[in-house]
């Protein structure tokens, strides 16, 4: 029987992570990518936004720090919830509904970042590093995508 509540809230947190990586309509990278020498000359990032990417990134930064923590609290109470025995749905309704609110506002942080991050760009700079963004993901994918820095293949999903 514990089993089944542990896979179940597995399950549960799965879909919850689903559902938030599904929201994230705006694909832009994470990390410093303008600190990158190729990809800062291809979008032709100046050192005054350089100064002013770091400046969001840093405030934001601090608080996705702490909205993280929350959320993995959460993810720890929602598993204790539905381990329990006996299994009392309603406090495992209310820990998921608690880590869906603690993954929004930490989504919610991560948005408003990225419209920093549009603010601080050009037009022209947000459509290249759209389809920059687009082609590291399609490296990702097997497809052929130009390494961001010369003679390194692209790691994960950041710049």
């Amino acid at each position: 029987m514990k089993t089944v509540r542990r896979a179940f809230g597995a399950g549960l947190a799965a879909l919850a992570v689903a559902a938030t990586a599904q929201a994230q309509g705006l694909h832009i990278p994470l990390g410093r990518w303008w600190e990158r020498p190729r990809v800062a000359q291809e979008l032709g990032v100046t050192q005054e936004q350089q100064a002013l990417l770091e400046e969001a990134t840093v405030a934001h930064a601090r608080a996705m720090v702490d909205l993280k923590a929350t959320v993995d609290k959460a993810e720890i109470d929602l598993r204790v919830a539905a381990d329990r025995d006996p299994l009392d749905k309603a406090k495992v309704r209310t820990a998921f509904a608690a880590m869906q609110q603690a993954r929004t506002r930490l989504e919610a942080e991560r948005f408003e970042m990225l419209l920093r991050v549009r603010e601080v760009l050009t037009r022209e700079q947000w459509e290249k590093l759209k389809v920059l963004t687009r082609e590291r993901i399609a490296g990702e994918a097997g497809e052929e995508a130009p390494p961001l820095l010369p003679g390194r293949p692209p790691r994960g999903r950041r710049f």
